[in-house]
C-alpha cells in the first residue's frame, strides 16, 4: 500500500480486449493500492499507475500490523481511512448503477473537481464508464449549458 506525498495515480484493469477500466485515481494524500490485495496478502489483478510525477510511502501489511500494535492513533486513522473508503465505494457504486452518464460526470465534478483537471480525459471517461466520446458530448453540452444560463 503506498500513501501519495504528491502526484496523481490511477488503479486499473485491462480486459481481454485490451479495454482499460479504471477503479480508482488518487491524488495528495490519499493511500494507494489494491485494498483486497493488501488485507489478504493475494497477488492483485489490478495495475498501480503515476500518471504524473509522484512520491509515495510505501508499507506492508505486516508493517502496518505492527504499527497499530503499537500506536493507538494509527488504528483510530485505519478505521478513519476505512470508513471514508467504504462510503466512496458505496457513492460510487450507487452512481454506477442509478445516474446517467451526465449525472456521474456532474457527480465527479462537484466531488473530485482536482481529477477533472489532472487527469485525462480518456481516463475520466473510463473511470466513468463511458466512451471519449460520449464524455467529449457531456462537455460540449456542459459548457454550452453554463454560457446559455
Amino acid at each position: 500500500m503506498g500513501f501519495l506525498i504528491k502526484g496523481a495515480m490511477r488503479i486499473y484493469s485491462v480486459d481481454q480486449k485490451g479495454h482499460e477500466h479504471i477503479v480508482r485515481f488518487g491524488i495528495e494524500n490519499w493511500w494507494m493500492g489494491d485494498y483486497e490485495s493488501f488485507n489478504l496478502l493475494t497477488p492483485t489483478k489490478y495495475n498501480v499507475d503515476a500518471v504524473e510525477d509522484s512520491d509515495l510511502l510505501t508499507i506492508t501489511n505486516s508493517q502496518m500490523q505492527e504499527l497499530i500494535d503499537k500506536i493507538p492513533a494509527v488504528a483510530e486513522m485505519i478505521k478513519l481511512l476505512d470508513s471514508r473508503a467504504n462510503i466512496a465505494t458505496q457513492n460510487r457504486i450507487h452512481a454506477a448503477i442509478s445516474l446517467t452518464a451526465e449525472e456521474r460526470y456532474q457527480h465527479l465534478q462537484d466531488a473530485y473537481p482536482a481529477f477533472i483537471q489532472r487527469f485525462p480525459q480518456s481516463m475520466i471517461a473510463s473511470y466513468l464508464g463511458i466512451s471519449p466520446e460520449t464524455l467529449s458530448r457531456i462537455r460540449k453540452h456542459s459548457i454550452m449549458s453554463k454560457k446559455e444560463g
